[in-house]
Parts: structure tokens; sequence; C-alpha cells
């Protein structure tokens, strides 16, 4: 399996993680009426949880888009050869 394959089960698997993050029964364990410099636990656990989401999502998304296993960046469109590029700038 390539890494392209694999990222459609990261990304699956970092739904069901953001689901748990975000039910009740773990928003329930930060609701306390604590404060960490000044900010209540649940909006720093809110806060720091979604930022790890996204941050991960990142991740998953840039590993993957990058290099194959040979070595070709998979994210390049590569014209076909004997096709026409458009530029919009010559034709105007």
């Amino acid at each position: 399996m390539n890494r392209l394959e694999f990222s459609g089960e990261r990304i699956a698997i970092l739904f069901i993680l953001g689901i748990l993050l975000f039910s009740p029964p773990f928003i329930l364990i930060f609701d306390r009426p604590v404060l960490v410099a000044g900010i209540p636990v649940l909006f720093l656990y809110l806060i720091v949880a979604w930022a790890a989401l996204i941050t991960l999502m990142m991740l998953v998304v840039e590993y993957t888009e990058g290099n194959d296993e040979e070595g070709n960046n998979s994210s390049v469109i590569k014209e076909k050869p004997g096709s026409e590029s458009i530029d919009t700038a010559e034709n105007s």
C-alpha cells in the first residue's frame, strides 16, 4: 500500500478521534471550576484539542501529498505530451 491509500484511513481515524475528544464524557472531565493561567480548564481543553486535531490533519495531508515511493512529486499535475497549455496572459 502506498501513502495515498493510508491517508484515507488516517483521516478517518482523526475524524473518530475528533468525535471522541468533543463528546460529552470527555468534555465533562474538564468541566471543573479550576483556572490554569487564568483560563478555565474547559476552554483550555477545547482550544488545545481543536488545535491538535488541525495540526494532525495538516501533517497527514502534507505527508501523503509529498513524494510517492519512486520519489516523484504526486501533487504536481503533469501535462500530456502534445497538449497545448492555456495561458490567459498571452490570449488577452
